[in-house]
């Protein structure tokens, strides 16, 4: 069966490094145009594209729709496996394969469809999420269940975090329905209960507001870590603080909201219901350093918002 991996970010790399590491054979990779990135703009290969090269294996990079279905046709594979290849597919993209596209998507659906079903699934404060591995239609993440996999979510743990752990575990669910693809054993089902979603967030969803309970200023940090990335204004003073790390202190409850305090060497902001401790932040212009080190310069007698 020919496979063709269809994917861009570091979570794709990951997922299609662990099928390859587990004797998934894939005739060949594609991945998003070299783009520039960063400040500087240097064009760079996403992640899944360095690891293809790295391995060896033969790489496409349509531009657009159309070169996409050329390289689709080129290939003739009999099974595309998706894992966030960020390109909206037509209907001649579907019905090339002879069985059709796949996709790993981060969340167990119906539940939270979308770009981002991590997050949302962190900002809603769930105690478990998961992955579903389904074909792909003319839908939004609507296509028929071909296997899931439930995983609680820990405590203090950001979107980057819970990307990671959910790519390992989808990794290893698409290895097993490869398996039964092969034996021609997979079954599948259509998708039931009803759906909520999970659309992609904006810079200002990073905006942290310490007018809220603790709890929540907390989760918010946690979905937009690392990406969009947390931040806040800081009142009276040009430019705005990236917070980096950080944990609730539900125990410190005498700081007004957006207040910054230390105490002990640590660095304190006031919410409704206790405090979020800054542990490393990011001063606009500046690298990221510790929370101690800004409170000794430009951050005694900052108040946030």
């Amino acid at each position: 069966m020919r496979v063709v991996f269809a994917g861009s970010p570091d979570v794709a790399a990951q997922v299609m490094a662990h099928l390859l590491n587990s004797g998934v054979t894939l005739s060949a990779v594609i991945s998003q145009p070299d783009r520039p990135v960063g400040r500087k703009k240097v064009v760079t290969a996403t992640p899944v594209s360095q690891l293809a090269e790295q391995r060896g294996i033969e790489l496409y990079r349509p531009e657009d729709g159309k070169q996409l279905t050329e390289t689709l046709r080129q290939l003739r594979p009999d099974l595309v496996v998706a894992v966030a290849y960020g390109r909206i597919l037509r209907s001649e993209h579907l019905e090339i394969p002879a069985h059709g596209w796949w996709n790993l998507h981060f969340s167990l659906l119906p539940a939270y469809r979308g770009a981002t079903p991590v997050q949302h699934a962190l900002l809603a404060g769930e105690r478990t999420t998961g992955v579903t591995v389904f074909r792909i239609d003319h839908g939004l993440d609507t296509g028929d269940i071909l296997g899931q996999r439930q995983h609680g979510i820990e405590p203090f743990s950001t979107a980057g975090d819970l990307l990671h752990q959910l790519g390992t575990l989808g990794a290893q669910l698409l290895v097993e329905l490869l398996a039964l693809q092969a034996k021609g054993a997979l079954q599948s089902r259509s998708q039931e209960g009803e759906p909520s979603f999970a659309p992609k967030l904006d810079r200002d969803a990073g905006r942290l507001d310490f007018h809220r309970p603790v709890a929540e200023v907390f989760r918010r940090w946690q979905a937009v870590t690392p990406e969009p990335g947390a931040f806040t204004p800081l009142r009276d003073r040009s430019g705005g603080l990236g917070i980096v790390t950080a944990r609730p202190s539900p125990d410190v409850v005498d700081l007004e909201p957006g207040v910054v305090n230390q105490r002990n060497d640590r660095v304190f902001v006031g919410c409704e219901r206790g405090a979020l401790e800054l542990i490393t932040v990011h001063p606009g212009g500046k690298r990221p350093m510790p929370a101690m080190d800004w409170w000794r310069g430009a951050g005694q007698g900052a108040h946030c918002g």
